[in-house]
């Protein structure tokens, strides 16, 4: 049984056996509680798991031609607004 030490700063380290077993990662948050006298640390599902489960509407194109396309949009808004073709 793994055996950790509470330091100055009311911190400790998970063992490696536990991390990799609950599959966590650095920055993970765990939600706490007190059972009688035991804590209780539970990984919240984070925002990163669900990369890539929605579909994005279009593909993605290098930064360079994303502006691009962006500053065309613009362009032809700002031409519309003014009474333009």
């Amino acid at each position: 049984m793994p055996i950790s030490t509470l330091s100055s700063k009311n911190q400790t380290t998970l063992s490696a056996e536990f991390v990799k077993l609950l599959k966590l990662n650095p920055g993970m948050r765990l939600k706490q509680w007190v059972e009688g006298n035991r804590i209780i640390l539970e990984p919240l599902e984070d925002v990163s798991t669900a990369f890539g489960a929605l579909k994005p509407r279009r593909k993605f194109h290098s930064i360079k031609e994303e502006t691009e396309g962006m500053e065309a949009a613009v362009g032809r808004e700002v031409t519309r607004s003014k009474g333009g073709a």
